[in-house]
């Protein structure tokens, strides 16, 4: 049962010259990103650094839960993961072994897809390269 608890925020918070858009109102904080570059040097910070990062998100995670609040994670506007009450976990969160978070990279991967077309082709092309490979491996088995 979550705790009559309620977050009204609207803050900035600037790391390495980049802005981050913090903003909350009730039950729903919403973390905006300008950059994954920016969202990894937050990531790099305590708690999350060292080697334990997957039992602090376990620990944000279930504090969240137990609050009744749900994270949104987004990048220049898009969603990019919900942690919390609202998360609705599936393939992509535990592909990355994320338990309990609902990743949404679609969006993101959009953007970098549009930006980088050559480097997305090469990507896409050297994916399906190695799953015809690991196909034809199996047929020969």
């Amino acid at each position: 049962m979550a705790l009559p608890l309620e977050i009204l925020a609207d803050l900035q918070l600037a790391v390495d010259g980049e802005d981050i858009d913090i903003q909350a109102d009730g039950e729903r904080i919403v973390v905006d990103l300008p950059s994954l570059r920016a969202g990894r040097r937050v990531l790099e910070a305590e708690p999350f650094s060292g080697g334990n990062r997957p039992r602090a998100t376990r620990q944000v995670r279930e504090a969240l839960q137990v609050a009744g609040f749900t994270l949104e994670v987004r990048l220049n506007g898009a969603p990019m993961a919900i942690i919390g009450a609202g998360a609705s976990p599936g393939r992509l969160g535990r592909l990355f072994q994320l338990e309990g978070v609902e990743v949404r990279a679609a969006p993101p991967l959009r953007d970098a897809a549009s930006r980088r077309p050559v480097v997305t082709a090469l990507v896409v092309g050297g994916l399906a390269l190695l799953l015809g490979w690991l196909v034809a491996r199996l047929l020969r088995s």
